[in-house]
């Protein structure tokens, strides 16, 4: 027999072992990039879930430009721009109206009030340009601020209107003579200011135009998804599904066309020494049904809102759609639907929907789509 054969002995060469330690390295290497791509997406959810990078905002891009408000900031702006619709002012109402409260408040109450018209969003004072002594306080709450606006732009279309039969020589005298009564679309901020009677100096009012132009737009209705908002959903107050109805019908319900209830004509009513009844105290209630709607509960809750068609200014639709994403941060709004466009606070934009809502109807959510 043979003896048994003996194995012979391996001997690690140097491109073996180059082998094994490369083997080896790219083993660790790929362990601990999977630890540190582990680590940094449980970081980075962690972060995200706590928003400890939120930033709470609200944006308009116009061309290559963000403009930004802050939430509460845009709430305002959003009641101020409804207001001019409601009015059925001039588009460059709104403006204005935006830009003088930023100039003066920052677009912050200084005063809340149930009622939206008693809210005060301007500086107090007296006009920049007069005798102190002599000058009366300018308007401070959103009425009175539209109140005198209304006033000076009816009474520069009266003047319009007379100028036509008078001759240059007669026109030239009026208006120097009316310097500062009438308020005009087409003014500069610093002259409007002027007109309206604001109490800051009328050269910084102008300093606000292009903020004041690109939020102003879409919260009037003039164009659609060019404004969204950024909001927290940790810090989301409970759903308010009938403050949002009643603010809308509070704000714009002549631009809605909602009806009121009209005073009932009783013969038999005795009236006081005046000739006045009872009746002649009690305010006429909205009719909102079919226009303005609430359906469900709490966060199960849906506000309907259905609004005219568009005119040669405003598009209601979006009015009210961009109105309800600026109002999100006080009533707990989660979304908002307008035709084939939804924005959600999860997402913090407009996108399309698969369920789109009916023609000039818009669909104010409270429930979290997770």
């Amino acid at each position: 027999m043979s003896p048994r054969s003996q194995p012979r002995p391996v001997v690690a060469t140097r491109p073996m072992a180059r082998r094994t330690r490369r083997r080896r390295t790219v083993a660790a290497l790929g362990l601990t990039a999977a630890l540190i791509a582990g680590t940094t997406y449980g970081a980075w959810r962690y972060i995200d879930e706590n928003e400890y990078l939120l930033d709470a905002r609200c944006e308009v891009q116009v061309g290559e430009h963000q403009q930004r408000l802050s939430p509460e900031q845009a709430d305002s702006a959003a009641l101020l721009a409804a207001t001019a619709v409601e009015r059925q002012l001039p588009p460059a109402a709104a403006v204005h109206a935006v830009a003088m409260s930023l100039q003066e408040t920052e677009l912050q109450l200084r005063a809340d009030d149930p009622d939206p018209g008693e809210r005060e969003l301007f500086a107090r004072g007296r006009p920049a340009w007069s005798d102190q002594a002599g000058a009366e306080q300018v308007p401070v709450t959103v009425n009175g601020f539209f109140d005198l606006l209304e006033e000076r732009y009816e009474a520069a279309l009266a003047a319009e209107e007379e100028s036509e039969d008078e001759d240059d020589d007669a026109e030239d005298t009026e208006d120097e003579d009316s310097a500062g009564e009438y308020w005009q679309p087409e003014m500069e901020l610093d002259v409007a200011s002027e007109a309206l009677d604001r109490p800051h100096n009328a050269q910084f009012y102008p300093e606000h135009y292009d903020r004041s132009r690109a939020f102003a737009a879409p919260l009037a209705g003039q164009s659609q998804v060019d404004f969204s908002c950024t909001l927290s959903q940790l810090e989301v107050p409970g759903p308010d599904p009938e403050g949002t109805a009643e603010e809308l019908i509070a704000v714009v319900p002549t631009a809605l066309e909602i009806p009121f209830t009209e005073p009932e004509d009783d013969d038999e009513d005795e009236g006081d020494e005046d000739g006045e009844t009872e009746d002649d105290d009690v305010a006429p209630e909205p009719l909102p049904e079919g226009i303005v709607e609430v359906t469900g509960s709490g966060e199960e809750a849906v506000v309907t809102v259905t609004a005219p068609p568009a005119d040669e200014f405003y598009d209601y639709q979006w009015m009210v759609a961009h109105w309800a994403v600026a109002s999100a941060e006080r009533f707990g709004i989660q979304s908002v639907t307008a035709g084939s466009q939804q924005w959600t606070r999860d997402n913090s934009h407009w996108e399309s929907t698969d369920e789109p809502t009916e023609a000039d109807t818009v669909v104010i959510g409270f429930t979290r789509d997770i």
